[in-house]
């Protein structure tokens, strides 16, 4: 909801960017569009809309309505079916999948984005430049919050590899920010940012593919617009000495939800099961030295995210307090105790990327971890606050 003169306005966004714009409607639009779900008929709405308010709207207005809405593809309909598949056709056709965040989370040139992220590296913020005297990690988990909040918290995560790591492909681990159709999604697209082109590793990818019994390309747009992959691509660019001598695998977590709300382990889900082995499998076998990238935020509270409580102070402690109990099983590598840890607070901290988490501490064989980094960023303007954090795990096999 938002204010438009002296009127409040109802403003629909497409997070997929099918509509770039902004929808400004009536806030008596609302209605309408909890009842838009596939079980009611436009029937059903007038009834319900006069059973709740007494009034009659003609079936004639909500025709016009709901055309609109399907004009602007703001509907599940035959008309967005087809949009969707010209434009995940031209997404594949393209040469690489550009950035789509330059120029906003972080800047649009080169030099720019040099000098931008060696400052992120000054103490007493950041690590330092003296590099990091311990053996390469096995994976490192990096904040995927804008670059211009969290930018030291990416650079104590990124301090751990050094110039010229002894890794050929990172698997860079996001999550995915809109709705797919099954729990992980890849790309085979190469990403290009204002530092260059990362390649995609095409033989790692057709390999995980062949293992999972599910389309894992099914819902490949979602990487079109997805920053939690960019913004690793673009900071290991400026990281590594020779980015061209490297490969990445682009993968995303879908929503596990519907597991949480049903306390299911998501281990006895068919595709988190299968992944998790396919996944183990095609590392061990690729004959590659391996880097995991997992790109996760923290908690997400306050009004932004619907919540009527004031973020003072107190709120942010509390929340540290939580953040660091729930990294601590992390650190432990306990997946087991983390899952119960999300299910016992039925996630009420928003932590939208645990399943990511959880089904890295389930893929990798990890001995232990190390918080290197934790941070908030706080908004009074909007009474929000996302927390984030900078880890690494370590197992024993020299981090292959």
């Amino acid at each position: 909801m938002a204010r438009s003169g002296r009127r409040d306005v109802l403003c629909l966004r497409d997070p997929q960017g099918f509509n770039p714009g902004t929808i400004a409607l009536a806030p008596s639009a609302g209605m309408v569009l909890q009842l838009l779900d596939g079980r009611h008929s436009l029937r059903d709405i007038q009834t319900e809309i006069a059973r709740q308010t007494g009034e009659i709207v003609p079936l004639e207005t909500l025709e016009k309505f709901v055309a609109q809405l399907d004009e602007a593809l703001l509907l599940d309909s035959p008309r967005f079916a087809t949009h969707r598949a010209q434009e995940l056709q031209r997404y594949r056709q393209a040469p690489a999948r550009p950035a789509a965040h330059a120029g906003h989370s972080y800047p649009k040139t080169a030099a720019a984005i040099r000098k931008t992220f060696t400052q992120h590296f000054q103490p007493p913020s950041g690590p330092g430049t003296n590099g990091v005297q311990a053996p390469l990690p096995q994976a490192l988990i990096i904040p995927h919050i804008d670059l211009r909040c969290g930018g030291p918290t990416f650079a104590w995560a990124y301090a751990q590899l050094g110039h010229e790591p002894a890794v050929d492909t990172f698997l860079i681990w996001g999550v995915a920010h809109t709705p797919t159709e099954n729990r992980f999604v890849a790309t085979r697209k190469d990403f290009e940012t204002p530092l260059g082109v990362l390649r995609a590793d095409q033989e790692f990818l057709d390999e995980l593919a062949q293992r999972v019994p599910f389309d894992l390309f099914a819902d490949e747009l979602a990487h079109r617009r997805e920053h939690s992959i960019e913004f690793q691509v673009v900071y290991l660019q400026y990281m590594l000495a020779e980015p061209e001598r490297y490969r990445i695998v682009p993968i995303l977590t879908g929503s596990f939800h519907d597991l949480m709300e049903a306390g299911k382990d998501p281990m006895r889900d068919p595709q988190v099961t299968a992944f998790v082995k396919a996944l183990r499998e095609t590392i061990r076998k690729c004959g590659r030295r391996v880097c995991v990238l997992a790109s996760v935020d923290l908690a997400h509270v306050g009004g932004r995210f619907g919540d009527r409580f004031t973020v003072n102070d107190e709120v942010r402690r509390q929340l540290e307090v939580e953040d660091r109990r729930m990294l601590s099983l992390v650190e432990a590598c306990d997946a087991e105790a983390f899952l119960r840890f999300i299910y016992d607070e039925q996630d009420e901290r928003r932590v939208d990327a645990w399943p990511t988490l959880y089904t890295l501490l389930r893929t990798g064989r990890f001995s232990d971890g190390q918080l290197l980094r934790y941070d908030q960023n706080y908004e009074p303007d909007t009474n929000s606050v996302v927390t984030f954090a900078s880890l690494r795990l370590d197992g024993g096999d020299g981090g292959r």
